[in-house]
């Protein structure tokens, strides 16, 4: 790949960086996966049962993968092809001269470490002199390098997502959508390690796209600096100088040995006619220079620090009648008694609006003094408690004798709400499935919310997914609905009103 140095704005050079990795996608992530997966492996082995801290630590990594990265594409820019596995056996001294320590210690919360990547890897400054280039850079690219760092952070977590939920949809038992996105922001994806890997996949995407991009951010801030566009041009001058030089001297020569040809040619006796001038002697470079430096406008320096009008000064006239400002004064009144009711309106909106707003949080958190009624129906499913028969174990049991499961499990769900509002959890109208489920796990010792939300999976898998369930997996639920539910509230036992 062929790239032409010369200044560009940021948001051009974080383009090139893209197009750099397109061009060189397979050494760089060949590179960068023979890097990362050995220590993902081992780091997904030792903490298999705490996928959150492995996930952590590899995050807490990325400094070191990074380094293989930038190397990758600092020598395919400038035309060295490296091959991947050298680079990776010499991570250790290389991130070990690229002050690897700082990275992963004061500096990895640097929003712009891969502005400040190269100055450490490719440089080679540490301490004070890398501290004053990072000071230099930060002038004019520090705000671009700290959104590239939130726009790839937010890409990452796009991907992950992405695929997890591609994953999710496309497997043999499905779920509605809704309910695996509750499970992804509540953490209810019990697949063990899946989401860390999902989340190494998405970073190994996304993470060499975001060094290469700081690597061109830099080179465009080196290169108004430092002006490397115009060395680089200079150069190119020089060879072709040196060529067309070289070119022309047969040239060269035979003109001159032609204009010799020439001026032997002429008669002496037209030489003779010709008067001769006397030259005058010409005055010397030194003289005109003191002369021109004489003028008080050159030979000396100075620095304005403020504004000096220099145009043209007028005179108003002696016997002009004073300006009346009384207008001025009649429009500030004015506009002060307009901004009065302004603020007076905008306090009365807001005092509305708060209490509005405070009504209604009392009355969806039953703040208020009256009283709530129970629903009787949530999501579609009848719960009032008139509508169960006495024993809805074994009705459901029947049920599912007689291959009617969705009727079997509905009445077990049914049964099992109304037994958890029977102990004191509160449903209220308008309540989703994932909130009555988020209101059982809160308040139900384990054992009751484990099957519970055996049964929810089960009615889901049936009544959304149109899944088959066999009819023993429908009468095992019931017999266990009997073992959690049958010492709950007997039908239809409210509490009585006690007396005034």
């Amino acid at each position: 790949m062929s790239v032409r140095l010369r200044p560009r704005n940021a948001w051009e050079a974080m383009d090139l960086g893209l197009e750099l990795v397109r061009a060189n996608a397979r050494a760089l992530y060949g590179a960068w996966l023979l890097a990362y997966v050995p220590v993902a492996a081992i780091v997904f082995t030792l903490m298999w049962e705490t996928p959150f801290r492995a996930w952590l630590v590899m995050w807490w990594l990325k400094p070191l993968f990074d380094r293989v990265a930038l190397a990758i594409t600092a020598r395919r820019l400038f035309g060295d092809a490296a091959p991947a596995g050298g680079i990776v056996r010499s991570l250790p001294a290389l991130a070990w001269r690229s002050g690897i320590i700082g990275a992963l210690t004061w500096r990895r919360f640097d929003m712009a470490r891969s502005l400040h990547l190269p100055v450490y890897q490719l440089e080679h400054l540490s301490g004070k002199p890398a501290r004053q280039r990072i000071r230099v850079l930060d002038r004019e690219a520090r705000g671009p390098a700290v959104w590239l760092s939130f726009m790839f952070l937010t890409t990452e977590l796009v991907f992950g997502l992405g695929i997890s939920l591609l994953i999710a949809i496309m497997t043999p038992v499905q779920a509605p959508i809704s309910t695996l996105i509750e499970g992804w922001f509540m953490g209810r994806f019990d697949q063990g390690m899946t989401g860390t890997v999902l989340g190494a996949v998405a970073a190994c995407i996304v993470e060499p796209f975001y060094v290469a991009c700081g690597f061109t951010l830099y080179l465009q801030r080196r290169t108004i600096l430092e002006g490397w566009d115009i060395e680089l041009r200079f150069r190119q001058l020089t060879e072709r100088i040196e060529k067309a030089r070289r070119s022309a001297t047969a040239v060269a020569a035979s003109l001159l040995l032609a204009m010799a040809l020439a001026a032997m040619a002429v008669p002496q006796a037209a030489v003779a006619q010709q008067p001769v001038a006397v030259q005058q002697p010409a005055p010397k470079a030194s003289e005109e220079i003191r002369e021109v430096m004489k003028d008080p406008e050159f030979g000396r320096k100075g620095t304005r620090t403020r504004v000096r009008y220099v145009g043209p000064e007028f005179e108003g006239k002696r016997d002009a009648k004073p300006f009346d400002w009384s207008w001025l004064a009649k429009l500030t009144q004015w506009m002060s008694e307009i901004s009065r009711a302004a603020a007076w309106i905008a306090a009365a909106l807001a005092l509305a609006f708060v209490l509005y707003y405070l009504a209604r949080y009392l009355r969806l958190h039953r703040f208020a003094n009256l009283a709530q009624r129970r629903p009787d129906f949530l999501f579609g499913l009848d719960v009032r408690p008139e509508s169960l028969p006495d024993d809805v174990a074994g009705a459901a049991e029947a049920l599912a004798r007689e291959s009617r499961l969705r009727e079997a499990l509905s009445l077990l769900y049914r049964g099992a709400l109304v037994r958890l509002m029977d102990a004191g959890i509160e449903f209220r109208h308008g309540d989703t499935e994932g909130d009555c489920m988020r209101h059982v796990e809160a308040a139900e010792r384990p054992a009751r919310k484990a099957y519970f939300r055996r049964l929810v999976d089960a009615w889901q898998s049936l009544a959304y997914g149109h899944h088959a369930i066999e009819s023993a997996a429908v009468a095992a639920l019931a017999r266990d609905w009997r073992e959690h539910f049958a010492a709950a509230t007997a039908r239809g036992s409210e509490p009585q009103a006690q007396p005034a």
